[in-house]
């Protein structure tokens, strides 16, 4: 028997794992696994469990919401040899998963994490740090690790509806912008910007709308999407109607793949990865790490 180390968040989507370990553990048995189940403990362990345990399995599967898969993807990608990576989304909001199909079923994900269908996608590179699918700074982008794990379970997607009525306060708003310079592949834009989205992924939060028609995982290209700060009033509407209907099509928003954004600012700036807070910086260098990464996938 090969042997399978999973790793699950016992939080995560309002716990639903713990409910289903039974089914998953007997799933991935059938498939010819010894099953070493662990729940994480605390934010960063199941890195650091990854880190420690990884290269004495044969593969790794975690299961959790879009954090459990950041820090299980910084791990797999510190081991000296790579090992087989699946994952079960069980989270709010899920975008990695939604991006590569995996089934919403707790028993077919699992299917698909024992399967042998490999694929090889890109990763991002925020300094030393990998991320799985955005990295992200200003205006609502701190939403996700900012909302109660507690109203999460509870309310599922509206909590964070709920943790977002304070960017309606026009204060709050304006003071996440950032005075920034953007170099890309192939221009450098300079202003002051109220949020940046740097991804690959075929939706934000859920949203289809922040990212274009033809995103292609594999391409060795992150989509960046930066909105300049609203000066009237006609601004701050394009700037709603970004979120409500996707519409580019105005001057203050810029759409740009590239391979590499490298983000100059005086400015302390927080940044989101994965809708994990991802500290404070001032210059950071992203990068796309072409096909860097292989996980079991439909």
């Amino acid at each position: 028997m090969r042997n399978v180390l999973l790793l699950f968040n016992p939080h995560a989507g309002k716990g639903k794992i713990n409910a289903k370990l039974s089914a998953i553990t007997d799933i991935l048995t059938k498939e010819g696994f010894l099953v070493t189940a662990y729940p994480t403990q605390d934010k960063g362990d199941a890195r650091d469990k990854i880190l420690q345990w990884g290269s004495s399995y044969d593969r790794i599967i975690v299961a959790g919401g879009d954090g459990m898969l950041h820090e299980a993807i910084n791990g797999v990608m510190n081991l000296e040899t790579r090992i087989d990576l699946g994952y079960i989304p069980s989270g709010t909001v899920n975008d990695f998963a939604n991006s590569t199909k995996i089934p919403k079923t707790v028993e077919q994900a699992t299917k698909v994490a024992a399967g042998e269908t490999r694929q090889t996608i890109d990763v991002g590179r925020f300094g030393k740090e990998y991320f799985s699918y955005v990295a992200a700074f200003g205006a609502i982008t701190d939403i996700p690790y900012t909302t109660n794990q507690d109203a999460k379970n509870a309310f599922g997607f509206m909590a964070y509806f709920f943790n977002a009525l304070k960017y309606m306060d026009i204060r709050t708003l304006l003071a996440s912008c950032k005075k920034m310079e953007i170099i890309t592949d192939t221009q450098v834009l300079t202003g002051e910007f109220l949020v940046g989205c740097i991804s690959n992924s075929r939706t934000i939060g859920s949203l289809k709308q922040l990212v274009p028609d033809d995103v292609e995982l594999k391409d060795g290209l992150m989509e960046g999407l930066f909105v300049q700060k609203p000066t009237n009033l006609a601004q701050f509407s394009h700037a709603m109607d970004l979120l409500v209907s996707g519409n580019m099509d105005n001057p203050e928003i810029f759409s740009i793949k590239s391979s590499r954004f490298e983000i100059k600012t005086d400015e302390d700036t927080r940044w989101t990865l994965d809708g994990e807070d991802g500290g404070v910086h001032r210059d950071i260098l992203i990068q796309d790490c072409k096909q860097g990464l292989t996980m079991i996938l439909p």
